[in-house]
């Protein structure tokens, strides 16, 4: 009888936790609404112009394709070492023919 008792606290146990993160997940996204609701009226309040909207996309463009370039030279370096012959000639695509000459 007393593992019958123990079986269904622990699945309500359980089922709070669930429940538990689930409103949490509400709050967390609430505040994230409110927030976003701030940033844009104080936006508003405060009378900025829609060009510094430009200026942070631009930089936000200019991080994305550095850190593009970046994953590429990773990429490289690890299949460098992997098998560096098969790299290294895989880049004598982009010298001009006078450098694969010599």
């Amino acid at each position: 009888m007393s593992s019958g008792r123990k079986r269904s606290h622990a699945e309500s146990s359980d089922k709070a936790a669930a429940a538990g993160f689930s409103l949490l997940s509400a709050i967390t996204n609430g505040f994230k609404v409110a927030g976003l609701a701030v940033v844009i009226w104080s936006w508003g309040y405060l009378g900025f112009s829609v060009g510094w909207l430009y200026v942070a996309l631009f930089f936000h463009i200019m991080n994305e394709e550095f850190r593009k370039v970046k994953e590429s030279k990773k990429a490289f370096v690890q299949q460098t070492l992997a098998d560096e012959k098969t790299a290294i000639l895989s880049l004598l695509d982009e010298y001009p023919s006078w450098v694969c000459s010599l």
